[in-house]
């Protein structure tokens, strides 16, 4: 048998890393459909304060409808004020890592006041040194980015970006795959609702599933209502006491 070779500092922290985002998809199988978007954040988070060498601090930037970027899953006060201070103030090393760059890092925050002037002050005042950024990219583009905080300056050497960089690819996938969960639990209740809402039509007005489907839709259009909350006020009407259909007498 040969010499065993020691293990790096990087590979340490590829096994940690596989832990934690084996952790987060087990948690996405595990749990309901309702908390797996922001259970899987957490985890994130929580997996990259612990396998990314100096990060002491992190978030989630996530790009919603509109292209809104919100903060999520802060690990502290601290980090859900900048990062929804960037957002506010329209600069940040999120915001450039989500639509310029895939990857922002700040050896030492007083370097970026030009680059960044009301949020570097902020960053500044409340403790931060250094910081890395990595944007979360799907196959729809960019999902949002990965905020990463320190309070010392000069601790992002390039084998800790490496892993950084690695850990937010990572956990893009992850998070690409709790939102498609979310998504399709979303649709299949809606599916449900609606079928509820044809059976009552069906039932009180004689017509066939064709046509209780058309006067739902009739209903979203001329109300400008979304089919799917037509639908949801039309069963909950048919179940108040009282009304036919329900649970009343």
């Amino acid at each position: 048998m040969g010499d065993q070779q020691p293990v790096s500092t990087g590979e340490r922290a590829g096994v940690e890393l596989a832990r934690a985002l084996e952790e987060a998809a087990r948690g996405l199988v595990e749990r309901g459909a309702d908390e797996d978007v922001e259970h899987t954040l957490q985890l994130i988070v929580r997996g990259a304060i612990h396998t990314i060498p100096h990060v002491e601090q992190a978030g989630v930037s996530l790009v919603e409808r509109g292209g809104i970027v919100t903060a999520r899953a802060p690990s502290n006060d601290v980090v859900r004020e900048l990062d929804e201070l960037q957002t506010q103030l329209g600069e940040g090393p999120c915001l450039d890592s989500i639509w310029y760059e895939q990857r922002t890092v700040i050896e030492d925050i007083t370097q970026v006041r030009a680059r960044w002037p009301r949020w570097a002050v902020e960053a500044e005042r409340r403790g931060i040194g250094s910081l890395m950024a990595f944007q979360l990219f799907t196959d729809k583009g960019s999902a949002g980015a990965l905020n990463l905080y320190a309070s010392e300056t000069g601790v992002f050497d390039e084998a800790t970006t490496d892993t950084g960089s690695l850990f937010a690819t990572q956990a893009a996938l992850v998070l690409h795959g709790a939102r498609r969960v979310h998504g399709m639990a979303g649709a299949l209740a809606s599916r449900d609702v609606i079928g509820q809402a044809k059976g009552i039509l069906i039932e009180r007005m004689g017509v066939g599933p064709e046509r209780a489907f058309a006067i739902l839709v009739e209903s979203s259009q001329q109300t400008n209502i979304k089919l799917v909350d037509v639908a949801t006020w039309l069963v909950g009407e048919a179940q108040k006491p009282g009304r036919r259909g329900g649970h009343g007498r």
